[in-house]
């Protein structure tokens, strides 16, 4: 919007390049108007946001109409039609599927096993790749026990010494990037938990394939949601949460699932979402559009894919200490638990949770979990944090960035995820244990739409000069940014549980539990609270300039791996 005098202005359309020239109470119903509805829908939405009277009722219409001929407003063939033409298209190469181990034997034994049992129902054999990051040597020996085991399974072994090689190999070929690629594939240093070198070393490795990556503590034992929705979505609605208070009520709740998940993955990983659409509108239960924000529009291009796809989650729903996930709650959700006011009883103790979406879902946007997901490495990925927790988001947020006109399939079955021991989930009396990577995840999403290249390289390059900046900043200015973080996150929270606590339909023992959080050191506002929870600035601006370097380098290294013999 561009004013042109005191109660007119010139509207344009970033998706469309239309403009028109509007009064100020013309422009008020138009911002009113948000998301994929039909025109009475924004009418009715309007007409409710500006209570406004029922004579304005038509000339709201009018309005609407008015700027849906004029192209202010796309209808959602309009923007379909941005795709590229829909044709069938090989998919990219597939690597395989990639298990990350890390001093967990037991563990990976019960995905092997998993991986044989699916193999014997199925009739189809998978390549499977082990990377073996684990410290102790008897956690190697037992790992390469358990391979030997599970012979019948075409299994790789990726050690420790194949991570080395490779960073001996990129060292050789670009001794000017040494720093960074010991910082994305150097083993563990003291304490450090290096969940994202697997990952790194796996896209370096895997460069120009699609892949499937998971974790020793998943189980290959699909399952169905507790309510299982027909059809394919569009849209980008929150995950649905159910909580149950033993894994046997779970189970119960979410019965096995005769399908093949890596099977699932590949149908639509690396798809053009012209085809993606196609198929979908092919599905004899239909194609629907759900909650569709005003901001997916820029997904909808030519060049646009299925970058990721992913499964729901049984068991550990996987944050390690605290989420909000835990206390702002999605309209599934609401809807459950005020049918199940029991539930409450168990909601922080159980540690056994659903996740996922009920249906299929195609989604513009782009996340990633630590669950089983797919990747598409056949185009230039980036890398992620090697020894930070909440590397996976990190890793979403970045391949965000980089492809503005990614999408994630959403598929609608759960793994289980079994953890060896119960975490330790803060309580409202505790304190937040502070999140660098979160602040990362933050900025990211504070400066993305800045991000004008039209190319990947280029796009990683202005991503990874963000955080370089960041990693210059000041003590004062890095000080501010985390304040104001800080803030944000926390007020978000309390805004959420305020919203519930109005909620006439969530039971009486779930809104007191919220007002218990209300009242926790995690959620207060004034500055002593806001400072205690924020991670050093010194350890943020290490990490942002650490991982700007890493981005501007990754180009290179991603394409040396592309060239090398797999």
């Amino acid at each position: 919007m561009l004013p042109v005098a005191s109660r007119r202005c010139l509207v344009r359309s970033q998706l469309s390049g239309a403009s028109l020239e509007l009064s100020s109470g013309e422009y008020a119903v138009l911002s009113a108007c948000d998301g994929c509805r039909s025109l009475e829908e924004h009418e009715v939405r309007a007409a409710q946001r500006l209570s406004a009277p029922a004579e304005h009722r038509p000339a709201i219409r009018e309005l609407l109409e008015r700027c849906a001929g004029g192209g202010l407003l796309m209808s959602l063939p309009e923007l379909v039609g941005r795709f590229a033409t829909p044709g069938e298209s090989a998919a990219p190469r597939f690597a395989g599927i990639a298990v990350r181990t890390c001093d967990r034997p037991e563990q990976l034994r019960r995905v092997l096993d998993g991986a044989m049992a699916l193999q014997a129902r199925t009739g189809a054999t998978y390549p499977w790749h082990v990377v073996d990051d684990s410290r102790q040597p008897e956690s190697r020996r037992a790992n390469q026990e358990a391979l030997r085991d599970h012979g019948t399974l075409a299994v790789s072994y990726h050690d420790a010494r194949a991570v080395e090689l490779l960073a001996r190999d990129l060292d050789d070929a670009h001794p000017d990037l040494q720093r960074e690629i010991h910082a994305l594939l150097d083993a563990a240093r003291g304490a450090e938990v290096t969940y994202g070198r697997p990952l790194n070393y796996l896209l370096l490795h895997f460069a120009g394939a699609r892949m499937l990556v998971l974790d020793d503590d998943v189980s290959l034992d699909p399952r169905t949601p507790p309510s299982p929705r027909a059809g394919v979505e569009v849209g980008s609605a929150s995950e649905a949460a159910f909580w149950y208070e033993s894994l046997d009520a779970a189970y119960a709740a979410s019965p096995p699932l005769d399908c093949d998940p890596v099977e699932q993955h590949l149908r639509w990983l690396g798809l053009p979402l012209a085809q993606a659409w196609e198929e979908s509108a092919r599905d004899g239960t239909g194609l629907s559009i759900g909650e569709l924000h005003a901001d997916a529009g820029t997904r909808f291009a030519p060049d646009s894919r299925i970058v990721f796809t992913r499964n729901g989650q049984l068991g550990d729903p996987g944050w390690a200490a605290f989420a909000a996930q835990q206390l702002v709650l999605g309209d599934q959700t609401r809807a459950w638990l005020a049918a199940n006011p029991d539930a409450v009883g168990y909601a922080f103790e159980s540690q056994i949770h659903w996740r996922g979406q009920l249906g299929l879902q195609l989604a513009p946007r782009v996340l990633s979990t630590s669950m089983l997901k797919g990747i598409d490495n056949s185009r230039l990925m980036p890398p992620t944090l090697r020894a930070a927790p909440g590397e996976d988001i990190v890793f979403g947020e970045a391949a965000g960035c980089i492809y503005p006109s990614g999408w994630t399939v959403d598929l609608p079955f759960a793994l289980p995820h079994l953890r060896s021991e119960r975490r330790r989930w803060l309580t409202p009396r505790d304190p937040l244990v502070p999140d660098p990577a979160r602040c990362l995840v933050m900025h990211v999403r504070a400066h993305a739409p800045a991000i004008a290249a039209e190319h990947a390289p280029e796009r990683m390059a202005m991503l990874g000069g963000i955080f370089r900046d960041l990693g210059e900043a000041s003590d004062a200015s890095l000080l501010a940014m985390l304040e104001d973080q800080a803030v944000e996150y926390a007020s978000g929270i309390r805004f959420g549980i305020h919203e519930q606590l109005d909620d006439a339909t969530l039971p009486a023992a779930w809104k007191r539990t919220l007002r218990d959080w209300l009242a926790s050191p995690i959620l207060k506002l004034d500055l002593e609270s806001l400072r205690a929870a924020i991670a050093a600035p010194s350890t943020v601006r290490a990490l942002a300039h650490e991982y700007g370097r890493a981005l501007l380098a990754w180009p290179r290294l991603w394409s040396h791996g592309l060239e090398r013999p797999q």
